[in-house]
């Protein structure tokens, strides 16, 4: 039976699930500030990457984003219906279309770019300079533990 007059304790569950709850609220963070101009978090992430790499494909999109094809294929068919994004044919590979952004879709990565930035001064004002250097350090190497290679 569960006590209702006891509180949660967060810091007490697995470290799987404090890594969980420190994702939701950074993304939770991140999706205010894309509502006002009609983007989802994975919208933002297309937009991002496409930019950074024009001419990627979809299947090279896939562990970027780390979701997988039926989800990437339905979020770039929303956007290219959006007008961010356009398709064109992959002349090295008939049944691969390379992923560009649009002047519309260029624009908004743009306007949006510094969103992050702007997520990560929040988590930077709870930490110390050493604190933040050494989080940073060990998501980077707790992140190769887990890696997926091919």
């Amino acid at each position: 039976m569960v006590n209702r007059n006891e509180t949660w304790q967060w810091d007490n569950g697995p470290i799987g699930r404090l890594m969980k709850i420190g994702y939701l609220a950074l993304r939770r963070e991140m999706e205010e500030l894309l509502r006002p101009v009609g983007l989802t978090h994975a919208q933002w992430s297309v937009l991002a990457v496409i930019r950074h790499f024009p001419g990627i494909t979809p299947s090279q999109l896939e562990p970027i984003l780390m979701i997988e094809r039926p989800s990437v294929t339905s979020l770039l068919n929303g956007m290219a219906n959006k007008g961010y994004i356009m398709r064109k044919d992959n002349p090295e590979d008939g049944r691969s279309k390379l992923l560009y952004l649009t002047e519309k879709g260029r624009k908004l990565a743009e306007e949006t770019e510094h969103f992050a930035s702007l997520v990560e001064e929040r988590v930077k004002a709870a930490l110390t300079e050493e604190e933040f250097a050494t989080l940073r350090k060990l998501l980077i190497k707790l992140a190769g533990v887990f890696e997926r290679r091919p």
